[in-house]
């Protein structure tokens, strides 16, 4: 027979009911917030571990994504938490190479592979314009531009748009009274040097009666508004900078070893930023350098000046004779502002902020790396991720991300003569006995693509479905590209 429950086991049975349901409710939520923690059953050990989060993209997308020799399940662009350590992965897709490498997988972290750039099976490279001669070609920063220089002694500049599937090649003529005519019997020639950033004016170099050199900047938009800055500002240059943030702008050293602002928008030269310079480079804020030599103190400095500051600061100083190797480069990654000094074959990476006034620097070594041969050039890379180092054919990268040194040797026989370039944030590229190698930052998935001029500019168009370069054959210069992104 049925009794109606009483009032104080109602209230028990929801009591246990509420109970329940909060339990269950606290635990599902725990289990979620360690699933996005990364914790996962591990089957090897039989232990619950925190594994860490990696985001798998590719260019092309679409492509297949396998782990440890097993299928993902996946295309990129996706991701997959991981077990802490050492992964083999793999991307592929159909008509492409398989990328592979083997990362390590911190617990709690997450992982870009975010750069896996995808090459064809095959690769067919084709003439796009054919020149006579071919002296100097440089790319423009947004990738639509190549600017080509054929016989130096000409005031002529081919201008080839990249930014379509069909290149446009129209002619610029420097105007006669922008650069200084040589003297009857002497020669001049001229040499394209570099794109500002804003990718509308072209670095000209301008050598005449065998031995003077003048600079000129080329509107690619307006020819007619070309500026010879020599004759300008009345300034001899041996290097010229565009600022990274306004192309009026420019740094220059001059032949008596001191740097000055230019002003292009209102044709002016500033005072002495600094003297006795051995070389300058840009950094977010303002200008890193080396100075030469102090015949009293027998020593050198590397150091910056900021933007308006009333006077540099030194980081560092060295007593030598001045022959070793000596670069700074000033950078910062998320929070974490840096500079990297390199001496000789030693790189010393120190973080923290740098000094302002009077006040000591306050920066800590992250770590230090050795790049035997003396370090020729050192520069960062991809927003302040990579510092990287160059000693001849071999290039060490720093990844401040991960902690990681590694060292890469183009492959070739031939003398490196040059800073080696980057196609995009994580690939450097090398034209050694005259071969187009690509190379991840870490010398992974390294590909020939074309054969190609050596000294000469490559790059990509805009979307990344062509690389061009400038390759010579049959007693002729050509405009060559390969299609990197199949129909």
């Amino acid at each position: 027979m049925y009794r109606q429950p009483s009032k104080r086991q109602i209230i028990l049975q929801r009591i246990v009911v509420y109970g329940l349901m909060a339990v269950s409710v606290v635990t599902l939520v725990t289990i979620l917030i360690f699933v996005m923690l990364g914790y996962q059953f591990n089957r090897n050990d039989g232990k619950i571990e925190q594994g860490g989060l990696v985001q798998f993209e590719s260019r092309p997308s679409g492509a297949n994504v396998t782990i440890d020799g097993s299928a993902f399940g996946s295309q990129t662009s996706t991701k997959a938490t991981l077990t802490a350590g050492n992964h083999a992965i793999q991307m592929q897709r159909n008509g492409y190479k398989t990328w592979q490498k083997t990362v390590n997988v911190v617990p709690g972290s997450v992982l870009w592979l975010n750069y896996a750039r995808l090459i064809p099976n095959e690769l067919k490279p084709s003439h796009i314009a054919e020149f006579d001669e071919v002296t100097s070609a440089v790319s423009s920063d947004d990738n639509k531009w190549m600017a080509i220089k054929e016989a130096p002694s000409t005031p002529l500049i081919r201008l080839a748009d990249l930014s379509g599937d069909k290149v446009k090649i129209t002619d610029l003529e420097l105007p006669a009274d922008s650069y200084t005519h040589p003297a009857e019997g002497k020669t001049h020639a001229f040499t394209l040097e570099k794109w500002d950033p804003d990718s509308r004016y072209v670095l000209v170099r301008h050598v005449y009666d065998d031995d003077k050199t003048e600079w000129m900047v080329v509107d690619t938009r307006n020819v007619s508004n070309t500026k010879n800055v020599t004759a300008l500002l009345g300034i001899t240059a041996t290097k010229l900078v565009f600022s990274d943030s306004n192309s009026a702008i420019m740094y220059a050293l001059t032949d008596t070893h001191d740097v000055r602002r230019i002003d292009l928008g209102s044709n002016t030269l500033s005072g002495l930023l600094l003297t006795n310079i051995a070389d300058f480079s840009l950094y977010r804020s303002g200008v890193t350098y080396v100075t030469l030599l102090d015949p009293a103190t027998k020593a050198r400095t590397v150091g910056y000046l900021d933007e308006g500051a009333a006077k540099p600061r030194t980081l560092r100083s060295y007593g030598d004779d001045g022959t070793t190797p000596l670069h700074l480069a000033i950078d910062k990654y998320f929070d974490d502002t840096y500079a990297a000094i390199s001496y000789g074959d030693t790189i010393d990476v120190l973080v923290g902020e740098l000094p302002k006034d009077d006040k000591p620097s306050l920066m800590k070594s992250r770590g230090t790396m050795t790049v035997p041969g003396g370090i020729q050039y050192l520069s960062t890379k991809t927003n302040g991720r990579f510092v990287v180092a160059q000693a001849g054919a071999a290039f060490t990268v720093y990844d401040m991300e991960l902690g990681k040194i590694t060292t890469t040797t183009a492959k070739g026989s031939s003398d490196v003569t040059r800073e080696f370039d980057w196609i995009d944030n994580y690939m450097p590229w090398s034209d050694r006995d005259g071969m187009l190698r690509l190379y991840e930052f870490d010398g992974a998935n390294q590909h020939n693509i074309m054969p190609v001029v050596p000294g000469l500019s490559v790059t990509l168009n805009p979307g990344g479905k062509y690389i061009y370069g400038i390759s010579a054959s049959d007693g002729k210069f050509h405009l060559t590209r390969t299609q990197l992104q199949l129909n």
